[in-house]
């Protein structure tokens, strides 16, 4: 009689534990209600207009810009006007026998403007307006090679503080968990049905629980001050983050995802604009000690009453080269060679690089795939594990270790589960970013996939 009505108290406190624990729920979201929402999206958004590394790839593609503006000033003609008012101290004058003529005056006006035009350089303006162009076309893949990198960046540090909040979920429903197993026994305790090696024990857990849920808070505090900066928003801006339910979409063979990779990169296009831009400058350089046509042309006004016209209009054709120039030409000519053998050089790693990252990837994500799998799994078991374990122990056939050992085998299935979720979250970006494929579109799709941020029951 007296094991019955003990095994009827431990049943009650049991289930009003389990009653209690159920508030977990609410706890973590407490804390992500405060502050401005940032939805993954409007996130990208921000990043593509105010990330520090977009506005400086711009300002690399204007200066770029302006450089060909001055390569190409080289092709179109020069003019040069002139405005004059000169003042002679004496009369100038030409000695005829023993006459004297007056040949100029003492006070006079000029102005006039000058045309130079450069016909023909054997191809050296050409072929630097042309170089220019390339590192034009250069900057402009820089500016999508970053802006991609600039939303991984984002993306990673997105779901990286989706994790952080998880985290603090896990160690509040454990915190939970194990104060009110702690009632569970302190009332046990109190009734003469559990001992002080039964308290101890939950007490210990309770303590160690709670120093974790500090760190969890604190990670994701980390991780808000790691956001906001890619965000350019103040470090400790108060931001709000929702998660989307996005379904993993298959993904080609592996081979098919390389050829990809190397048809999207815009690293890639990056050093062929360079090796390019190097070609060309080399032709420049060896035609610059070559002879260059030019014509000049124009018309002067000069004030002077002594002379039959004082104006007059001038065309001139001619050719002038620099004929020694201490071999300058030939070392800009070796350097620019020297410059495409590293280009090349440079290409053959980024390649294998790409293919590296590719493979990693890849692999990354289907290692992901398995391990969220087998966490929702997990976890399912761990929950009925609590479950079974806490009425074994209101029967009185579970000690108190195995009620802990079963409480911290949820907390770690819990832990494992939503760690193996963003991890394949983060590894499908990263895929598609070493695939060349632009992350914005595909997170543009999944803005108004809201999840639903329980965890399987």
């Amino acid at each position: 009689m007296k094991y019955t009505a003990m095994s009827i108290v431990r049943a009650l406190v049991c289930i009003l534990s389990l009653v209690a624990a159920c508030r977990t729920a609410s706890c973590a979201e407490d804390v992500a209600q405060e502050g401005r929402l940032v939805t993954i999206s409007d996130g990208i958004r921000i990043v593509l207009k105010d990330s520090r590394l977009v506005r400086m790839s711009l300002t690399d593609k204007d200066m770029a810009f302006q450089d060909s503006l001055l390569a190409r000033s080289a092709l179109l003609p020069h003019v040069s006007v002139s405005l004059q008012q000169g003042f002679l101290s004496k009369q100038p004058a030409s000695r005829f026998g023993s006459q004297e003529v007056n040949t100029a005056e003492k006070k006079s006006f000029s102005y006039g403007f000058d045309v130079y035009q450069t016909l023909f350089d054997f191809g050296k303006s050409f072929s630097d307006y042309r170089a220019a162009k390339a590192l034009v076309g250069a900057s402009q893949a820089n500016i999508a090679a970053v802006k991609k990198l600039a939303v991984l960046e984002f993306v990673t540090a997105y779901f990286d503080f989706l994790e952080a909040q998880k985290m603090i979920l896990v160690a509040e429903k454990e915190v939970d968990s194990l104060s009110a197993y702690q009632k569970d026994v302190g009332h046990l305790y109190e009734q003469g049905a559990a001992t002080k090696n039964d308290l101890l024990p939950a007490q210990v857990r309770l303590a160690d629980a709670k120093q974790k849920l500090i760190a969890a808070r604190n990670a994701r505090e980390t991780a808000a001050f790691n956001l906001n900066n890619i965000l350019a928003l103040p470090l400790r801006e108060k931001i709000r983050v929702q998660d989307i339910d996005m379904g993993i979409p298959a993904v080609p063979g592996l081979e098919e995802t390389l050829k990809t990779a190397q048809a999207e990169r815009p690293e890639i296009e990056i050093i062929t604009d360079q090796l390019k831009a190097s070609v060309l400058a080399e032709a420049a350089r060896k035609a610059g000690n070559y002879p260059s046509v030019y014509a000049d042309g124009g018309y002067e006004y000069a004030q002077n009453k002594y002379q039959v016209h004082e104006n007059n209009a001038y065309v001139n054709i001619g050719a002038k080269a620099n004929i020694f120039d201490g071999w300058a030409w030939r070392a800009e000519a070796f350097k620019e060679r020297s410059r495409q053998k590293r280009l090349q050089v440079q290409r053959d790693k980024l390649l294998e690089d790409i293919k590296f990252e590719v493979e990693d990837s890849y692999l990354g994500l289907s290692d992901a795939r398995e391990k969220a799998e087998v966490a929702k799994g997990a976890l399912e078991q761990a929950q009925e594990n609590v479950r079974v374990n806490r009425l074994r122990y209101a029967e009185g056939s579970a000690t108190t270790t195995d009620v802990l050992e079963a409480i911290a085998m949820q907390t770690g299935a819990h832990t494992n589960f939503y760690r193996a979720d963003y991890e394949l979250k983060r590894n499908y970006a990263k895929l598609m970013y070493s695939m060349g494929i632009d992350l914005a579109l595909i997170y543009d799709t999944m803005k108004d996939n809201k999840k639903d941020d329980s965890p399987p029951q």
